[in-house]
């Protein structure tokens, strides 16, 4: 569970400095501030050692085409992972975690035919930099032309452990190399307008039902429809499906009852399979009547004790904010924290209510989205 995060030259933060994290982190601010920048950053730093993440943030955002072009040096897939798209200077993304301690990534794009020649190397298994075993020829071969390759390194750091791994675009298409381990966690990104691909939710929903958790889904949707009596994978014309009851003559398919109810059920549904883990949830709010937003907020809070799963969520709206505080407060524990980004003096900073300065700012009416 991570105590703090720390990001630098990302999307919008030059720099930005975030403390006092909860087991339930809710992330407002206006427009344009980088609340989804800072989930992206959190969940690059989850995945640890797989820089192929870097391609999958844009994907988040609905930019999942990429063109890559060798022989001239043009805009790479990565390149608005930089802030102010300066790719002469390194991504640092920096968490202190309870259970792992304190682990550092840094992105940078490898440019000098020196430093790619030293990636073929490492590729081949010769960690000897002293050594070219390789002409300068040779190695441009190993990255079908090193001129023209482009490759996106992460160096990892954490306690005594330190590493690279790195990805390749040249033409023979995008690899990353070597091969990187599990992370050290699970950790799931719920978009805001995403939409998790049927068969994806169907198998998480069956790894619960094989550890007899599935009711934990269950209980969090009848917040929403009372109604429902179980819930069931339904294969459909060769896609499996989540199907609930709620006492008519068939099944009826989730996403007819309401989008609110497809994003629940995969909140609830992503939490179940992150045990000890992340989950990071863009406008969470999303499809939620105001009405139950305090029962939904109880209801996320317990599942995520439960499976020891940390929350990062992020709002535009101030019922969301109170509605989150209300349900903590009633709880018997309030491992909830409020973080408000706001730019200042053409940087952005993070603002952070506990109980106490969050129940007063919303007495006084103060701004705190």
């Amino acid at each position: 569970m991570y105590k703090s995060f720390e990001v630098r030259n990302f999307r919008c933060f030059r720099e930005l400095t975030i403390a006092d994290l909860e087991r339930v982190n809710l992330i407002a601010g206006v427009n344009n501030v980088g609340k989804t920048a800072l989930l992206e950053a959190l969940f690059l730093h989850c995945g640890a050692y797989n820089p192929a993440l870097a391609l999958r943030v844009n994907a988040f955002r609905g930019i999942e085409v990429m063109k890559i072009e060798l022989g001239r040096w043009v805009e790479t897939p990565w390149d608005s992972l930089f802030h102010q798209f300066d790719t002469m200077k390194s991504i640092e993304l920096v968490g202190e975690d309870v259970a792992t301690g304190r682990r550092t990534l840094r992105l940078r794009v490898l440019r000098e035919p020196s430093e790619l020649a030293r990636v073929a190397r490492f590729i081949h298994h010769s960690p000897d930099e002293s050594q070219d075993i390789f002409s300068s020829d040779e190695s441009q071969k190993i990255l079908d032309s090193s001129e023209m390759a482009k490759v996106l390194q992460l160096e990892y750091q954490e306690r005594e452990r330190r590493g690279s791994y790195y990805m390749i675009l040249d033409r023979k298409g995008v690899r990353t190399e070597p091969i990187p381990p599990a992370p050290p966690f699970p950790a799931f990104f719920q978009g805001a307008r995403m939409r998790i691909p049927f068969k994806e939710e169907a198998e998480r929903f069956g790894r619960l039902e094989i550890r007899g958790e599935q009711d934990v889904v269950l209980q969090v949707l009848k917040l929403i429809e009372p109604r429902l009596k179980r819930l069931a994978i339904v294969v459909v014309a060769g896609e499996p499906v989540l199907h609930g009851d709620i006492g008519a003559d068939r099944l009826m398919p989730l996403p007819i009852m309401g989008g609110g109810m497809v994003r629940l059920a995969s909140l609830a549904i992503n939490i179940g399979n992150a045990p000890n883990g992340v989950v990071l949830v863009d406008e969470i709010e999303n499809g939620l009547h105001h009405s139950i937003l305090p029962k939904v907020w109880q209801a996320i809070g317990e599942v995520a004790r439960q499976f020891n799963t940390q929350i990062f969520a992020t709002t535009h709206s101030l019922e969301c904010i109170v509605a989150a505080h209300k349900a903590f407060s009633q709880s018997e524990h309030y491992d909830f924290r409020l973080h408000r980004l706001e730019r200042a003096r053409g940087t952005i900073r993070a603002v952070t209510y506990d109980q106490e300065t969050l129940e007063t700012a919303i007495e006084a009416g103060l701004e705190v989205r």
